[in-house]
């Protein structure tokens, strides 16, 4: 930790631009302010947001120079005014905009949750975003139901490999899709019944094989892109499609008359909603997995740990799909 008060050791970024334009050293040390909470941070995610927000096409934008990082995990440092708690000490995980990559970060006070004792940093930082994100996604959105079959598209992204933790420990049948069988094998180990290689194979007549003709009843969609038409025929009478974003890099439109014909439901799945708007919905989302975790029902996959040097490297891994499972940052 940086000598002098005023500064600490962050990695941040002068200009939008890649990870090898980030640097690490020092910055500014946040305050917080009125209505917010200075977080000591002991982790920090890294994850394919903060590489679009880097690159400046997030809808995030940040006044420069900024600290990325919206994955926070640590110990209240000091409370702004107006703000009673969590006290001073406490273990906390947030949400922020960035500022996670250095030693403090101000987060709002609304996006703070108290870490439940058994649950360390690395896995409230890996929780705090995947993990609420799939969540909110499936339960809240999707209405997932014990029983029920659910299709999970980026099997073994960061999104994507919690939601199948997620709709294992709901008790639903899970068909993973991903671009490889040993892809598939990971989503294997973390819970999904059944893999489809969409690369070999043809996604809806390799669903409506593994669902007897039926279809899914919940599809969970971070990819949409070239695999979405197969998505939509895949599912069921009454089936929910729930959007989550546009990893596979285009935005198709949606055929509202296949929608009508089978009762089926397009969603979209905005963290922002549940953070900002349903905040009573999202600290029981935090309170589920913090608990599910310590029953064993779900484990994040942590793939590296490392200090604030590793930033870059960590996240060329993930930009590039070469990384499975979360990447952590130690300050």
């Amino acid at each position: 930790m940086s000598n002098d008060i005023d500064t600490m050791r962050a990695v941040f970024a002068r200009a939008y631009g890649t990870p090898q334009d980030l640097e690490i050293g020092d910055f500014p040390k946040p305050s917080a302010g009125p209505g917010q909470i200075l977080i000591a941070v002991k982790a920090a995610g890294v994850a394919f947001h903060d590489g679009l927000q880097l690159a400046g096409k997030h809808q995030i934008k940040h006044q420069m120079p900024y600290v990325p990082g919206m994955e926070i995990a640590g110990t209240v440092a000091a409370l702004g005014e107006g703000v009673e708690g969590p006290a001073v000490g406490t273990p906390v995980m947030a949400l922020n905009q960035g500022g996670g990559w250095g030693e403090y970060a101000w987060v709002d006070q609304s996006q703070v949750w108290p870490v439940l004792e058994g649950v360390d940093d690395p896995t409230a930082a890996a929780i705090c975003m995947a993990y609420t994100t799939s969540h909110c996604g499936l339960h809240w959105e999707g209405g997932l139901q014990a029983g029920e079959t659910v299709l999970i598209t980026g099997a073994t992204g960061g999104v994507g490999l919690a939601a199948v933790q997620i709709a294992h420990a709901m008790g639903a049948k899970v068909i993973a899709v991903a671009s490889s069988d040993e892809r598939l094998a990971i989503a294997a180990d973390n819970g999904a019944d059944h893999g489809v290689n969409y690369t070999s194979v043809g996604l809806k007549d390799a669903v409506m094989e593994l669902t007897d003709g039926n279809g899914v009843d919940v599809a969970f969609d971070p990819v949409m892109g070239s695999l979405y038409p197969d998505v939509l025929s895949s599912l069921a009478w009454g089936g929910r499609h729930v959007i989550i974003g546009f990893a596979g890099g285009e935005i198709p439109q949606i055929p509202s008359n296949r929608l009508l014909v089978k009762n089926r439901r397009a969603l979209g799945m905005v963290m922002r909603y549940y953070r900002y708007h349903k905040p009573d919905m999202m600290r029981e989302t935090v309170d589920i997995l913090q608990r599910w975790y310590l029953d064993g029902q779900i484990r994040p996959l942590i793939a590296e740990i490392g200090p604030l040097e590793k930033a870059p490297e960590f996240l060329v891994e993930i930009m590039e799909r070469r990384l499975i499972g979360r990447a952590i940052l130690e300050p």
